[in-house]
């Protein structure tokens, strides 16, 4: 049975995913409460929900254009804490989940080289190779819906065209982007007026996205991930325009939480992923795949999927925000592929 979450979360939480540094003032106005309980709200979707604040940010902008999905299926099933400490101090990868079923893990490796990239990729079965892996990569373009949160370590190592205090801004917002004013400029040794206007620039240029969040605890008990493989034809984007529509209108079943977070076309070994947050394994499989492959008929649809069961790196890449208003269809004009 469908829980079901009070105003003031649902409110607080959708509030502090489109912007992380909405004030406790702010949200008592949102939430229709005092100020003492919009702070024990949020302490209480803090712990409950082990909620992380970082930045949604322009990877592009950022140099980080490399940006990888893979898919890995391993012979030996290891333990979460084994993969933890293989993967703990490697360079290239932000976030790395878990998963049981079709696959077992899912690797978003970001770099600013390809040469870097490439032989990280080269050098990975051998990391994994106790595990007897097969390894499935495809070039994440962008995402429709969703993020993949964005790692300190990635910024201070791969990012370019920022000077040395944006870098330090963006790493600090990137640990906590619900820091206070007098915090960052105390850590960045810079004034208020200086770090307002350093905020300002990083919003207006895009690199900063949003001051967002991540919910690493989500409050139901299926987190479903698939990649998808397809046919297409002449006709195919009108069935793509369907299933759009169909993740769009889907966003009102649960009132904390969407229940699509992540959807991204991609290049390579897979050509889509998705994740999303279910009930149940029933629930998922009619909701997502089942849905996904009656749309899809005629494209005659491989679809992988497995339930994610933990983090190995990273932070989920779970919110509140609405998928109506933030769905972005991409599309390559002529004039961008001669340039590529």
């Amino acid at each position: 049975m469908m829980k079901i979450f009070s105003y003031r979360e649902s409110t607080i939480l959708r509030a502090l995913s489109g912007d992380s540094r909405t004030s406790i003032r702010e949200l008592t106005d949102l939430a229709h409460c005092s100020r003492i309980t919009a702070t024990k709200e949020l302490n209480k979707l803090k712990s409950a929900y082990d909620i992380k604040f970082g930045i949604e940010a322009d990877e592009d902008a950022l140099g980080l254009v490399q940006r990888h999905l893979l898919i890995v299926r391993l012979d030996k099933k290891p333990k979460l804490k084994e993969l933890v400490e293989i993967f703990k101090d490697d360079p290239y990868t932000d976030n790395i989940y878990l998963c049981e079923g079709s696959f077992d893990l899912i690797i978003h490796a970001v770099t600013s080289d390809p040469m870097s990239y490439i032989v990280w990729e080269s050098l990975l079965p051998g990391k994994l190779g106790d595990y007897g892996v097969n390894i499935y990569p495809s070039e994440l373009m962008h995402t429709n819906f969703g993020y993949f949160p964005i790692a300190k370590a990635t910024i201070s190592r791969f990012a370019k065209g920022i000077d040395d205090t944006d870098r330090s801004l963006l790493m600090l917002l990137a640990e906590d982007s619900s820091a206070s004013m007098t915090d960052l400029s105390r850590a960045l040794k810079i004034s208020r007026n200086t770090l307002y206007y350093r905020l300002f620039t990083l919003k207006k240029s895009g690199i900063i996205k949003r001051f967002t969040l991540s919910v690493n605890k989500p409050p139901f008990g299926y987190i479903l991930a698939y990649a998808v493989n397809y046919r297409f034809n002449r006709t195919s984007s009108k069935r793509s325009v369907r299933m759009m529509e169909y993740y769009k209108s889907y966003d009102e079943r649960f009132p904390l939480m969407s229940t699509f977070q992540l959807l991204a076309p991609m290049s390579g070994s897979y050509r889509f992923l998705g994740i999303g947050l279910f009930e149940d394994k029933a629930d998922a499989m009619k909701n997502a795949i089942m849905v996904h492959k009656s749309i899809f008929t005629q494209e005659n649809p491989d679809i992988k999927h497995a339930r994610i069961t933990g983090i190995v790196k990273g932070t989920f890449p779970f919110r509140s925000i609405d998928i109506k208003s933030n769905y972005t269809r991409f599309r390559w004009s002529e004039e961008d592929l001669k340039e590529r």
